[in-house]
């Protein structure tokens, strides 16, 4: 099989995979077996990484990319305290599968760059935008009927009541946050200006929804991710940037007050508006961890210990900071380390898109940095299409057909599935272990606390 055909088959299995799991999760999973629509998103991963390595072997002229000698050592350093880590600490095996996920992650990253490598540009964006277009539509569609269901029956909603697919609305609100800027594609790309205004109107949905389901930390990302990228561009890339974003905004504003404000306060006497200006019990979170960090500094308490922390505020399974996730789990030197790495690396990127005359590639560099705030309010760092669609963008952000490149025998990718495959059967045996607490918590699986 040529590489170009694998990676058109790859593409379209990921946005298949992507739809399965978010807009038809509920039906999914109860059409295999699975009781909740969470797991069901972590076993597709797991699948889709596993199906797509074993395809790999049977490509032709493989080239996986080349990573550079700070790259490679930043790993090295991670994994090397990451597992001393795991070894020093409780729940050895919970650690593990940490680190297991991490390592599948890493693979699907090296399946986008090299499928990535194969397809022409404008190829990619195409398909990236028709993707989160599809999945919008589709969610909003969902969202519009419930919406009239309502109306029709006078009964009042909640935040989680017009989004289905998901055990908590925020991880909706994780993936919005990185597909209404790939949605600005058509303003960027002249290839894809005729969905400009049907684009237009989706986004301006999407802004309504994140008002609805009151996601704050959403809308927060969205606005520091587009002023930040702002710094960064010159008046006129500025404008025409901003322009569009402030307009479907405004929009989305007026259809939230009519269709979540005005409309249910006729029909229902209430109003599904309120104005939350509490953390959530996130800061109280963050405190916990930077009073119990002292206890193990360095190498901190092992990966994925938050799930089994005593003396937590909230019972949450991780807390909802990425950076702090990775300073209690992972102790000081690799937070800081990985931090800076992060940064830098964000950093270069921002001045490459200064210096461009072309900016197409700008809607997924707010999609990237969008996430990446947003993971310092929520668990985009710990949850399943959270983390692969983050990895996808971060493929795209980075794609440079001058990367040095590895040709790959066929040898080292029937090594690459055998590894996953055992990869993955360990980690599918931690699917309802008997050390998982049924409450629905969720960091691995849907029930994420351990038993101390």
């Amino acid at each position: 099989m040529q590489l170009k055909t694998f990676s058109k088959v790859f593409f379209l299995l990921f946005a298949c995979i992507f739809l399965l799991g978010t807009v038809f999760a509920v039906d999914f999973a109860h059409a295999i077996g699975i009781d909740n629509e969470y797991d069901i998103k972590r076993f597709l991963v797991i699948g889709f990484v596993w199906f797509s390595s074993l395809g790999l072997c049977f490509v032709k002229h493989v080239e996986f990319i080349r990573f550079s000698t700070v790259t490679k050592l930043m790993c090295m350093i991670f994994f090397t305290l990451a597992i001393i880590s795991a070894l020093i600490n409780q729940h050895l095996f919970w650690g593990m599968v940490e680190i297991a996920n991490i390592v599948l992650l890493i693979t699907v990253f090296l399946l986008f760059t090299t499928c990535i490598r194969a397809l022409e540009s404008e190829t990619v964006h195409f398909g990236v935008y028709v993707s989160a277009l599809l999945f919008s539509v589709f969610t909003l569609v969902k969202y519009i009927l419930f919406l009239i269901f309502s109306y029709l029956d006078a009964q009042n909603f909640d935040i989680h009541g017009l989004i289905s697919g998901y055990v908590n609305v925020r991880f909706f609100n994780q993936l919005q946050v990185m597909i209404i800027p790939m949605l600005f594609l058509p303003f960027f790309k002249q290839n894809l200006a005729k969905f400009r205004t049907g684009t237009f109107i989706v986004i301006a949905l999407h802004w309504m929804v994140l008002l609805q389901t009151e996601a704050r930390g959403g809308m927060l990302s969205l606005i520091l991710a587009v002023t930040l990228l702002s710094c960064f561009l010159c008046k006129e890339n500025r404008r025409s940037f901003i322009y569009p974003l402030l307009q479907t905004m405004l929009v989305g504003i007026c259809l939230w007050i009519v269709f979540i404000i005005i409309i249910p306060y006729w029909l229902m006497d209430s109003a599904n508006f309120q104005i939350r200006t509490s953390s959530s019990g996130r800061i109280d979170l963050w405190l916990y961890v930077l009073t119990s960090i002292p206890d193990s500094l360095w190498l901190g308490f092992g990966p994925m210990s938050f799930a089994w922390a005593e003396g937590k505020p909230l019972l949450n399974a991780h807390p909802h900071n990425a950076i702090v996730q990775l300073l209690y789990e992972y102790g000081v030197i690799t937070c800081i380390l990985g931090s800076a790495w992060v940064f830098s690396r964000m950093y270069n990127r921002l001045n490459i898109l200064k210096q461009a005359k072309n900016i197409s590639i700008m809607p997924i560099v707010y999609a990237v940095l969008s996430g990446l705030i947003y993971s310092l309010f929520s668990g985009v760092a710990v949850m399943p299409f959270a983390q692969l669609l983050f990895v996808f963008l971060l493929v795209i952000q980075i794609q440079d057909g001058s990367r040095n490149i590895n040709q790959v025998a066929v040898s080292v990718r029937v090594m690459l599935f055998l590894s996953v495959t055992l990869i993955s059967c360990f980690f599918l045996c931690s699917y309802k272990h008997l050390e998982l607490n049924t409450a629905l918590f969720p960091r691995i699986w849907v029930n994420g606390l351990l038993s101390r």
